[in-house]
């Protein structure tokens, strides 16, 4: 399942018609690296997959003075 994370890799043709790049999971992966936080995976054959993640609220910068 590692391999998901890899830039341009596509799922077997024989478990899915669904046409793309094979970048998504990748850039997303990055995008929350960048975010210092991790991405979890969960898939069931037949099922589907789960992915979670967090990402911490945004600190209110509006109320801090510059001196």
């Amino acid at each position: 399942m590692q391999s998901i994370w890899e830039r341009f890799y596509k799922a077997d043709r024989a478990r899915t018609k669904k046409v793309g790049t094979g970048l998504g999971l990748s850039i997303v992966k990055h995008i929350l690296e960048l975010h210092q936080t991790d991405i979890q995976v969960e898939s069931e054959v037949g099922r589907g997959t789960t992915f979670t993640f967090t990402l911490p609220l945004a600190q209110d910068k509006s109320n801090k003075h510059e001196f």
